[in-house]
């Protein structure tokens, strides 16, 4: 007389299943995870730029501005800097070289810098990911250098 149960067969079909399903949902939890991240790093990195910029760490002072180029003096450092870039923006030392990158995943070309006045720079960088950042910075008063 047989007895009702799973055979080996059904056991394995059963375990197939809850593992695929199991999978399914991690791979649609990291997908989520990586799509939540993304946007929060570049917004991180948006604050972190416009926080540089205004550090009093360098005390940027505002020398020239041009569409695509932002020359800027260091009361701390006493040397000059441009902001500059393509698909990053960074600043370069305008004699001593180096550089410093300060936002990566902007589209090639797709930043300009408005002088509102003396002080104040607006900035506006379209991203790779199709958002538009735009921020007002003000940079200190010019020092007699």
């Amino acid at each position: 007389m047989k007895k009702p149960a799973f055979t080996l067969v059904e056991g394995i079909c059963a375990l197939i299943i809850a593992s695929l399903v199991v999978i399914n949902i991690s791979l649609v939890m990291t997908s989520v995870k990586k799509a939540n991240r993304v946007d929060l790093d570049s917004s991180i990195d948006w604050y972190l730029f416009i926080q540089e910029l205004e550090s009093p760490n360098h005390r940027f002072e505002v020398v020239q501005v041009q569409k695509r180029h932002l020359f800027l003096y260091s009361q701390v450092a006493q040397r000059n800097y441009e902001l500059k870039g393509s698909v990053n923006l960074f600043l370069t030392c305008v004699r001593s070289g180096g550089y410093l990158p300060l936002l990566d995943n902007v589209k090639a070309h797709s930043f300009s810098f408005t002088q509102l006045d003396s002080r104040r720079v607006l900035i506006e960088v379209e991203r790779t990911n199709g958002k538009t950042d735009s921020a007002i910075v003000n940079f200190y008063s010019q020092s007699k250098h």
